[in-house]
């Protein structure tokens, strides 16, 4: 667990001053490796012993087997052939659920391992990181204040959406959790908070266990693209509390309505007192690229890849008829954009300089 500390008023005097304490943490992480065996994954990337491992009955997500670490929640799924491990274009996919990532750092550092994942370029592929903070007192992150400012719409938000989920008991009707998002769950970045200390008294068996009373847990998730820059970015930044505040200062602000105020553009509404106490002193984190138009050597690669078992189908159904591609393509050819015709006009140029370069060549 990494702990980063906050000063609560800029005004108070430096005697004052209240030192509050939230725990941060990594709380997923899940990836593929491409052009290795499952073995050379776990020894090499993961830096584990393949005997630690236990085949699981069943594969999933496509793979047809997976393992399992047997000192917590670490799952590698891989295919194999006529029972024995193959490699194929889906390669290895590692996952380390949040109990698996703590169990990990106890003996290795994710650090380390995310910076393998990004030195692996072309060779390894992020799929997913969770970022998390815990407020086990509720005194900054506070879940029923957050829904309060939430459902009275004060905060503005690069995610255009958030959703509540309450779960319920079917005998008595008692709450068993309590969950917020913000953005779609469905996209490369979103935000989830939720009451942990209750989801915590529902789901942990042992009457022993300490559970605090207020414990607001607020995670990040970024997938994909966003996996992928978050690593880099926190390469460079291995303060995972100032990650996650940097992201949240780039996605939303929770604002304070002003009293006796017509003012209803909230970009004008000063910042929460609790809201600015949280973000401090940090800058947005951006974690988007421009996109480049895609050149003709690419569209020809994804023609091939994601069309081209689709054309193989219906003309091999038509006994090798292709006179509806032809059709096909001349009416594709009314609705060029102007990126198309960009990118056809730059192979014709480059094929023509290759060109002119091999007649000097052979006339050399």
């Amino acid at each position: 667990m990494y702990t980063f500390y906050y000063i609560r008023e800029k005004e108070m005097p430096v005697t004052s001053m209240i030192k509050q304490t939230l725990q941060t943490s990594i709380d997923w992480l899940e990836f593929t490796i491409f052009q290795l065996s499952y073995e050379d994954v776990i020894e090499r990337i993961l830096q584990l012993k393949i005997e630690d491992f236990a085949d699981l009955s069943k594969g999933k997500f496509g793979y047809n087997a997976q393992t399992k670490w047997g000192n917590g929640n670490l799952f590698v799924l891989f295919n194999q052939v006529d029972d024995e491990p193959c490699i194929n274009h889906m390669g290895v996919h590692v996952i380390l659920s949040g109990t698996g990532c703590r169990a990990y750092e106890s003996q290795k550092s994710l650090y380390t391992l995310i910076n393998v994942l990004v030195a692996l370029e072309g060779q390894a592929k992020l799929s997913r990181i969770d970022l998390a903070i815990d407020d086990f007192k509720d005194e900054l992150i506070k879940f029923s204040r957050i829904r309060k400012a939430a459902l009275r719409s004060e905060f503005t938000s690069r995610w255009n959406k958030w959703d509540e989920l309450n779960s319920r008991s079917t005998g008595d009707g008692k709450l068993l959790g309590q969950t917020m998002y913000f953005g779609s769950q469905t996209s490369d970045i979103f935000c989830r908070i939720y009451d942990k200390a209750l989801e915590q008294k529902r789901k942990v068996k042992d009457k022993d266990k300490e559970i605090p009373e207020k414990w607001t847990r607020l995670e990040i998730v970024y997938r994909k693209e966003r996996a992928k820059m978050l690593a880099l970015h926190m390469i460079e930044c291995s303060n995972v509390g100032l990650v996650i505040r940097r992201t949240l200062q780039q996605y939303i602000r929770f604002v304070q309505r002003p009293k006796n105020s017509k003012d209803s553009n909230k970009s004008r509404w000063k910042t929460a007192k609790w809201w600015e106490r949280l973000l401090e002193n940090v800058e947005p984190l951006k974690l988007t690229v421009k996109r480049q138009d895609k050149t003709v050597d690419e569209m020809i690669k994804w023609l091939d890849k994601q069309i081209g078992p689709t054309l193989a189908t219906v003309v091999t159904a038509l006994d090798g008829e292709i006179n509806w591609l032809y059709k096909l393509i001349s009416n594709g050819n009314t609705r060029l954009k102007n990126k198309h015709q960009q990118a056809i006009f730059q192979y014709q140029q480059e094929r023509e300089k290759k060109q002119r370069k091999h007649k000097g060549d052979e006339n050399g």
